[in-house]
């Protein structure tokens, strides 16, 4: 066997192991960038208040008394009562997760009102009115939809009465959330809500051109952060957990096609998990994109959206006749 043969198979060990160091420090590398990517982009959702506009009930046609909700964890969360003529019951209203204020729904009240539901606006903790340091993405904010719900069975006038919760976008997760985790919700109306915090993540960077594959690679790792910073025990209040406990009560999803902020696979995701329980689910599904599903034209009306009303209004009368 010549020298240079020697010296070829002598180069081979050396030339594997230096392809398996460059191969681990991509892993780690790669790993290191997976764990890093959430502590560098969840602090643009998490530890903020908002101060957002607020809105007059009059404005739009309707009365309403101001009163403060005191939550399990000893926040004081502002909140608006609207009543009906020999009201069927209440719905509980909440906004997104930053603008508008729920205030921005007395229109929504007035459309309720009108068809003998009163209405309970809640302003979500850390948002103008209410008390928190900061969004909770609807793990916390369930707690303020808790402290809805016990003002209004320890009120004489609604407390035998139908509680049906109304959230829209974060507010949407938020009242699925409440209604897995408080039986005293009698229905939900859910518009644009989202399956889970870390599928909105995976979702949101897909939408930011980074590969689908590792977006969701990425899912753990925004979970552990969320887990690190909550608790881990709240990584259980989720929209898809939600939704599963609803058991007999019924549930309208509504969702837009073409969504630019909760992307349509979030309902789908949603409407799979409660199918797969058998919950009772009705849809509405509208073309393009219209996260308030309502026509924005009408947003303040909302009445004047015929197709977008009577939807909410026959899941009401259906199942409170």
């Amino acid at each position: 066997m010549s020298s240079n043969s020697v010296k070829t198979e002598r180069k081979k060990p050396k030339t594997k192991k230096i392809l398996i160091i460059i191969a681990i420090v991509l892993t780690v590398l790669f790993v290191g960038a997976l764990i890093a990517t959430p502590f560098m982009v969840m602090p643009m959702f998490l530890g903020q208040r908002l101060e957002q506009e607020q809105y007059i009930s009059t404005d739009y046609g309707i009365d309403s008394e101001r009163i403060t909700l005191k939550t399990d964890d000893s926040l004081s969360i502002a909140a608006w009562r609207t009543r009906a003529d020999s009201p069927k019951g209440t719905v509980i209203l909440l906004s997104g997760i930053e603008n508008p204020s729920v205030t921005a729904f007395f229109g929504y009240a007035k459309m309720l009102a009108d068809n003998g539901w009163d209405s309970l606006l809640i302003e979500m903790r850390a948002r103008s009115e209410s008390e928190g340091d900061e969004i909770g993405l609807g793990m916390t904010e369930w707690l303020d939809v808790k402290a809805g719900v016990d003002f209004l069975i320890g009120d004489d006038e609604s407390k035998d009465l139908p509680i049906v919760t109304m959230g829209t976008s974060m507010g949407a997760g938020t009242v699925i959330i409440a209604a897995g985790e408080i039986p005293e919700i009698d229905a939900v109306i859910s518009i644009s809500a989202f399956s889970s915090w870390s599928d909105m993540f995976v979702e949101y960077m897909s939408m930011g051109g980074i590969p689908k594959v590792i977006s969701v690679l990425d899912k753990p790792f925004v979970n552990m952060y969320l887990g690190l910073h909550f608790g881990f025990d709240a990584l259980r209040y989720s929209p898809f957990n939600g939704i599963s406990k609803l058991g007999e009560r019924p549930i309208l999803l509504m969702h837009s096609t073409e969504d630019s902020q909760v992307p349509y696979s979030q309902f789908e995701k949603l409407l799979a998990e409660a199918n797969k329980n058998q919950i009772d689910v009705t849809t509405f599904i509208r073309e393009g994109d219209e996260h308030f599903i309502c026509y924005e034209e009408y947003f303040y009306v909302p009445a004047q959206d015929l197709e977008f009303s009577k939807t909410i209004l026959d899941f009401l009368n259906t199942n409170f006749p």
